[in-house]
């Protein structure tokens, strides 16, 4: 959250509780590796699989319209 407010980039809610909840439990040294795991694995597949389905929607726009 730090570098992305360095550099003015947009940051969801659902990162900032996320990350917060996740930095309470670094510090408290009560972190589930499993769920860290799940937490930066699903950061990451979400914008490919955004970009997914945006392009799908682009594909079924383009064609009922053309």
């Amino acid at each position: 959250m730090i570098g992305a407010s360095r550099f003015g980039l947009p940051v969801s809610t659902t990162h900032v509780a996320c990350g917060s909840i996740f930095g309470i439990g670094v510090v408290a040294r009560k972190v589930d590796p499993s769920v860290l795991r799940n937490i930066l694995l699903s950061w990451l597949a979400t914008l490919p699989l955004a970009a997914l389905c945006a392009a799908g929607a682009m594909a079924l726009v383009g064609a009922l319209a053309g």
